[in-house]
């Protein structure tokens, strides 16, 4: 891969359609027994072992781990000592991935980790989770720039309110949890001129998104490359490599509903605003058979090819 303004590497997310496997097994609540989660545990781990081994056979340095690899991890009702009982699958693969340069992350889903709630319990269970994604990475042997991805949660009972309650709720991250977030902007409430901000007042990266730039745009609008181009500063503030998300707009999808593949104008388009080598992790259905379609689409152009 050269070296230039138009360096990238491409990921995706979660399942690994070609093997066939997700490493996210779950199972609900009310059958959430030691014994059950377990089985779950051991199969997620499993699982994981075969994507990174995939990863590494077909030069794929950028990888999310599906929220659910140990199963109601933030939950009461997993008393499991995971990381200790598993430690040594976690070093296995955390081997692997070190080897072969993977850099990886989780994303909770924005009902599990919300900054912005006014209510007790809701920052509690999100702290829980963010606990265990930075633990996730620390038992991985990740560096500081595998993070765990957030968006800031709802805006009630108003913005100005919610971004105060977003505020105290980063005041008092454990160092250890602050470290390993990225914010995100969304498509739904937050902005990305909101969002950073919020990052930049605490020291924190945060992650653009081109397709969510498109579905809840900043006022005044914030195009491609300048997008990009901040984000891509929050990062270098820290001395890590940029990352960002690159999804397309599944027709006749509701908006902001990832496509199965991602469109090569997208991607034409992200490649050529970047402003630096960068990461970009790919929102598309089609998971790793879509990562393979952008390369080809690469190939094609005679653009700079992702590894390899």
């Amino acid at each position: 891969m050269q070296e230039g303004l138009s360096t990238y590497r491409l990921g995706y997310v979660a399942n690994c359609l070609s093997l066939g496997v997700g490493a996210s097994h779950t199972c609900r609540l009310a059958g959430a027994t030691p014994e059950r989660l377990e089985a779950l545990i051991e199969q997620n781990l499993a699982e994981l072992e075969q994507i990174l081994l995939f990863n590494e056979a077909h030069g794929i340095e950028l990888f999310r781990i599906g929220s659910s690899l140990i199963p109601f991890a933030s939950h009461p009702v997993n008393q499991l000592p995971w990381w200790r009982k598993w430690a040594r699958d976690f070093d296995r693969l955390g081997h692997i991935a070190r080897r072969s340069r993977q850099r990886l992350s989780l994303h909770p889903s924005p009902a599990a980790a919300s900054l912005t709630s006014v209510h007790q319990r809701v920052r509690d269970a999100a702290l829980a989770e963010l606990r265990y994604g930075a633990r996730v990475l620390e038992l991985l042997g990740q560096g500081p720039e595998a993070r765990v991805v957030l968006h800031l949660g709802g805006a009630a009972p108003s913005r100005p309110e919610a971004l105060d309650n977003a505020r105290r709720m980063l005041d008092t991250l454990p160092e250890e949890v602050r470290n390993r977030i990225v914010i995100e902007h969304d498509d739904k409430t937050w902005s990305a001129r909101e969002v950073a901000p919020l990052a930049r007042e605490h020291g924190l990266p945060w992650l653009a998104d081109n397709l969510h730039n498109l579905i809840e745009p900043s006022d005044p609008v914030m195009p491609l490359e300048e997008l990009l181009r901040e984000s891509a500063a929050s990062w270098r503030a820290l001395d890590l490599r940029p990352k960002f998300h690159l999804a397309s707009q599944k027709p006749d999808g509701r908006p902001g509903a990832h496509a199965d593949r991602i469109d090569p104008r997208d991607f034409q388009a992200v490649v050529a605003a970047l402003d630096g080598p960068a990461d970009l992790m790919l929102e598309a259905k089609d998971k790793d058979l879509a990562l393979f379609a952008l390369r080809q689409e690469a190939a094609t152009r005679s653009q700079p090819v992702p590894a390899p």
